[in-house]
Order: structure tokens, then C-alpha cells, then sequence
């Protein structure tokens, strides 16, 4: 166990950290997947959730972009709990997101919760991105051809059972040609990777990667109880 875990697929080299993001090491890209900012907000009238998950979830990214330094970052998709949030996204968030991104490349892929991303952001905005064998979107889909599919969207989690405890976290879900990368957003709910809708993603070789606890397990699918 430790605070990251680095692999390859397809001959390209991933450092996937426990809090949740990824490095693709050799284009110093970090990658973070469905931040959902101001859920809190858009919530507030039908949930009691306290509305500090967008500082929160700042905090952790700039955190990170600090750890790697990376020369460009990446957003899968659903980086807003509502394209309407982020219109109206408060002056301090608006300038510690602009300030943690400044002088890098910044490319956000759109989702299906923020279709229509605000002018403020530094950076571009498309549907998907390719990058050599890698093809970046917001949601799973067609495999492309000799190449590996990174996308967000299902938010993976997994339920494991200890001698002492039941314990449920965040977790990629990672197969041979398909990386589904967990939610990064401080509110984001999940979806057990034993959920019909992510199973049919697996193959032979699918690998868990457990994020608890400042830490991340690597497990393979095939030896975790449903």
C-alpha cells in the first residue's frame, strides 16, 4: 500500500493517487474526473448538506496540481454539479480555480451534468480529447482502435470486507483498454464496480485500485467478493 500506485497499458505509463487523480507521466498530464463543484449549492433546498464541498474539493486539486506540477490538466467531465452553478461560481472559488491552473495547458471535457461551461475558465472546452493512444471522454463508450478509453462519469466504488470492518471508498476501475477513474468532487456519490452497468465494462484482467485512507490497494477484480 502506498499514496500511489504506477502501472502501464498499451505501452503508456499512469501514477493513479489515492485522492483520486492521475498522471499520464509521460505528457506530465494530470487528470481529474468529475469534481462536481457547488453540489452543496445546488442541493441546498432539497438536501441538508452543508455547502462547503466546492472549498473542499479546490483545496484537494490545487493540492495535487502542487504535488506534480504538472505542464497541462485535464477535467473528464461533470467538473460542475449544474452549468447554472457555474455561472454564478463565488469570486474567491473562481479565483483559486484560475490561480491553481495558471500557466498550464487546461483542457475540459464537457458532461452531462455542466454541457455548457463558463466563459471565466482559463483554457479550452471539448466534447472529447485524443492524446496518441489515448482517447479522454466524460463517459464510456466505443473502444478506440489499438488504443485505451480514460473517462469518468459512473464515479467506481467498491466495498470491501476485513476481519474488523466493512470499508467503501472511491476506486479506478481499470481493464486492459479502459480506465474508469473515480469522482474527485468532495460530495460525489458511487457506483459499486459490481453494479451491472460497470460490469459489462470488465474483462479477464480487470484491477481495482482502492483509494482509503490517504492510501491506494491494488486488488484484481477476480479475487473480491460481489
Amino acid at each position: 500500500m502506498t499514496d500511489k500506485h504506477q502501472f502501464s497499458r498499451g505501452g503508456v505509463s499512469f501514477t493513479a493517487y489515492a485522492d483520486g487523480s492521475l498522471l499520464v507521466n509521460h505528457e506530465q498530464l494530470l487528470v481529474f474526473s468529475d469534481l462536481h463543484l457547488e453540489k452543496g449549492r445546488a442541493m441546498a433546498g432539497t438536501a441538508p448538506l452543508p455547502e462547503m464541498d466546492t472549498d473542499t474539493t479546490l483545496k484537494n486539486m490545487t493540492a495535487a496540481i502542487e504535488r506534480d506540477h504538472p505542464g497541462a490538466v485535464l477535467f473528464l467531465g461533470d467538473s460542475f454539479h449544474r452549468s447554472q452553478m457555474a455561472n454564478t461560481l463565488p469570486d474567491r472559488h473562481r479565483d483559486a480555480l484560475n490561480a491553481a491552473l495558471a500557466g498550464r495547458q487546461v483542457i475540459w471535457i464537457t458532461g452531462n451534468h455542466d454541457p455548457d461551461l463558463p466563459d471565466f475558465l482559463t483554457g479550452s472546452a471539448r466534447e472529447e480529447l485524443t492524446l496518441g493512444k489515448l482517447v479522454f471522454r466524460h463517459e464510456a463508450g466505443r473502444l478506440p482502435r489499438g488504443g485505451m478509453e480514460i473517462s469518468g462519469h459512473y464515479h467506481p466504488k467498491i466495498r470491501l470486507v476485513t476481519r474488523a470492518r466493512r470499508i467503501t471508498g472511491r476506486c479506478f476501475l481499470v481493464t486492459e483498454r479502459r480506465m474508469i477513474m473515480p469522482a474527485f468532487g468532495a460530495y460525489a456519490g458511487g457506483l459499486s464496480v459490481h453494479d451491472p452497468v460497470l460490469k459489462r465494462f470488465h474483462d479477464p484482467e480487470t484491477e481495482i485500485l482502492f483509494c482509503h485512507a490517504c492510501r491506494i490497494y491494488r486488488y484484481p477484480y477476480s479475487q473480491l467478493q460481489e
